[in-house]
């Protein structure tokens, strides 16, 4: 179980140079493979079997073992669920959507022979790698902290003329200090310490939140009462693979393959957090509400090659093995943020930041696979796959820089925390009648991150032959539950416990493929 402060500890207080993190970049690099309804059907278990236009992107050969073109087209319903814990109470949440997991056709040609280069195979296919659908919904109640006293924990040290928006000309770009903080002043959620006088009287580089009281007996600031915290959080977008595929077929028995890959990455996210007052008579400011909206859209390209053969050795039996090139990414983000806030004497104040922008590279680390399969009686297979990859290789750059640059740190921890992983795939299919075969698959993701568990997926699938050229697949897939712990705003005294929570995180899938051959 990893532990994930959302909003503010993983982007603000870079915001003002990137919205990148290490997480974000592992998000981007792992892949949950879609491809067809009879793929995913079987767990994706494919990297030995090949003659589906889905294993093309898990093995190149895959086209080769193809008799005849074929042409095939699989859209999906995918449905992201979670439940979260936070506070003492449950929250559960659901985002559905239609998209495509597969488009795809390859051209045979027939060369007449039985021996040597019996015939090869071109391709454009079209795969999700990563579905980036998520959904979650937080809400409770404490008295103990405050988002606005994390973000007026984050000012420490920026004299409050630099960060005002009535006295400096740009304060997003010329400080450091972290956006949301810069907007929570401007927004009256925050004051310099000064206004407190006495001993504070020049203290303009620290702050009181609108939500904190001060005590002049102990000399300490306290929230002041009761707060509703609520926070949204929705995430859209996918990694999407369009392959050009080239493959051969040699005697039957041994089967080659290429994919130049090129990759597109988009990711939005969108997050809304509130802070509520019970009573705003118990806040000396008389603060009633503050709401924070964030926004971050990530667009990508990406190049990759695939190489990968299949041998059959013996008859029923295939073994075959890929390995793919690191992929090489340019990455774009773009962020804002507004504050609304509202006070009991009928002031309120709205603040938004102008459009924060960064581009920069990611490498994605390279992946071999191998696997077998065994056919009985024609009838019926299985098929198991191994893949490896070392996640701790993945890296950020500065744009048109190989060096890490502002992501020294980012890298650092990748590097430390990252680890090698492996992904098992077992594959299963029965051919009841001539014209229906019912498929099986399990998955099995071992952490990428160092102490983390492992995740699980599950599937199942039933496919109609109609004819010897028309098919109907259909498949369901489940990534099992994965449970992350959370804070809303990252710790900001030592006297103060941080709530943190429970996100149990879910994902189902319903395909159907419409193939054709001909």
């Amino acid at each position: 179980m990893k532990k994930i402060t959302l909003f503010f500890l993983s982007l603000a207080v870079t915001a003002s140079l990137f919205a990148q993190t290490a997480e974000e970049a592992l998000n981007f690099a792992q892949e949950y493979y879609e491809g067809t309804a009879r793929t995913m059907a079987m767990g994706n278990a494919f990297t030995a079997l090949g003659g589906d236009l889905g294993a093309i992107g898990i093995n190149p050969a895959s086209s080769g073992v193809m008799n005849c073109s074929q042409f095939a087209f699989s859209p999906s319903l995918t449905t992201s669920r979670s439940n979260a814990n936070y506070l003492g109470n449950n929250t559960n949440a659901r985002n559905t959507g239609f998209t495509v997991s597969s488009l795809g056709a390859v051209i045979n040609f027939d060369t007449g022979r039985y021996t040597g280069l019996v015939n090869y195979n071109f391709g454009f296919v079209f795969n999700k790698k990563n579905n980036f659908r998520s959904v979650m919904q937080v809400s409770g109640t404490t008295n103990n902290s405050s988002m606005l006293s994390s973000l007026g924990a984050d000012l420490e040290g920026f004299d409050w003329h630099y960060i005002d928006l009535d006295y400096s000309d740009d304060p997003y770009t010329a400080t450091t200090a972290s956006w949301p903080g810069i907007i929570a002043y401007n927004a009256y959620a925050l004051r310099p310490l000064s206004v407190l006088g006495g001993k504070y009287a020049n203290v303009n580089d620290s702050y009181i939140a609108s939500t904190e009281n001060y005590d002049e007996a102990t000399d300490q600031l306290r929230i002041g009462g009761p707060l509703d915290q609520r926070f949204n959080r929705k995430t859209r977008g996918s990694n999407e693979e369009f392959s050009f595929n080239f493959g051969t077929n040699f005697s039957d028995r041994f089967y080659v393959g290429v994919n130049l890959n090129f990759l597109t990455l988009t990711q939005t996210t969108e997050e809304f957090y509130e802070e509520k007052a019970q009573n705003s008579y118990h806040f000396d400011d008389g603060f009633v509400k503050m709401d924070n909206s964030y926004w971050l859209r990530t667009v990508g390209t990406g190049f990759n090659a695939k190489v990968g053969f299949i041998v059959a050795p013996v008859a029923g039996l295939r073994l075959g093995a890929t390995i793919t090139t690191p992929t090489w990414y340019r990455m774009r983000d773009e962020w804002d943020y507004t504050m609304n806030t509202a006070f009991d004497n009928g002031n309120t104040n709205t603040i938004y930041t102008p459009t924060g922008t960064y581009t920069y590279n990611m490498t994605a680390p390279m992946r071999w696979s191998v696997g077998a399969a065994y056919t009985f009686w024609d009838r019926g297979l299985i098929s198991v796959d191994y893949e490896g990859v070392n996640y701790a290789s993945t890296r950020l750059y500065e744009y048109r820089s190989t060096t890490p640059g502002v992501f020294a740190d980012e890298d650092q921890r990748i590097a430390q925390s990252f680890q090698r992983a492996g992904i098992l795939r077992v594959g299963a299919e029965i051919r009841v009648l001539d014209f229906i075969s019912l498929r099986g698959g399990y998955q099995n993701y071992s952490p990428a991150i160092r102490g983390n568990a492992s995740r699980n997926g599950y599937s199942a699938g039933i496919g109609f032959a109609i004819g010897q050229q028309f098919s109907i697949d259909l498949a369901w897939t489940r990534l099992a539950s994965q449970s992350d712990s959370f804070q809303l705003y990252d710790n900001y005294s030592s006297a103060v416990t941080v709530p943190q929570g429970i996100n149990t995180q879910s994902q189902n899938k319903i395909v159907c493929t419409v193939g054709f051959k001909f």
